[in-house]
């Protein structure tokens, strides 16, 4: 699977900004860029896909639908995690990390913009 890298481009402009991932719904990196983050991120995208994943499960389970953001805050970040739609032609996740002060509101955003641009691209 090829992506441009470029497509993550938008969101390292954004403040706070620390890492962001492409990433197959399985937690595969297809395309990261970490020049911000201090570890592994494809084991952090991994953990973090495995919850996304059973937030899927359980929010259908209970008649909520699919899920389509997770947003977790710690105590000096947040990590995000978007959906292309399980029903997608190809159901991937778009990843990012941002400082607790960071512009969430506009990261998240972004990665709605960004995500069906990947998917375009895989099709």
């Amino acid at each position: 699977m090829i992506i441009d890298e470029s497509l993550l481009e938008d969101l390292g402009g954004i403040s706070g900004y620390r890492a962001s991932a492409i990433t197959t719904n399985s937690g595969e990196v297809i395309i990261s860029d970490t020049q911000k983050l201090k570890t592994d991120l494809t084991e952090v995208t991994a953990t973090f896909n495995d919850i996304f994943k059973n937030a899927h499960i359980v929010s259908k389970s209970i008649g909520l639908g699919q899920a389509e953001l997770m947003e977790i805050h710690t105590d000096s970040a947040v990590a995000l995690m978007v959906c292309s739609g399980e029903d997608a032609r190809v159901h991937l996740h778009g990843f990012a990390i941002f400082t607790k002060d960071g512009n969430i509101t506009l990261a998240k955003l972004m990665l709605n913009k960004i995500l069906p641009k990947a998917v375009s691209a895989l099709l």
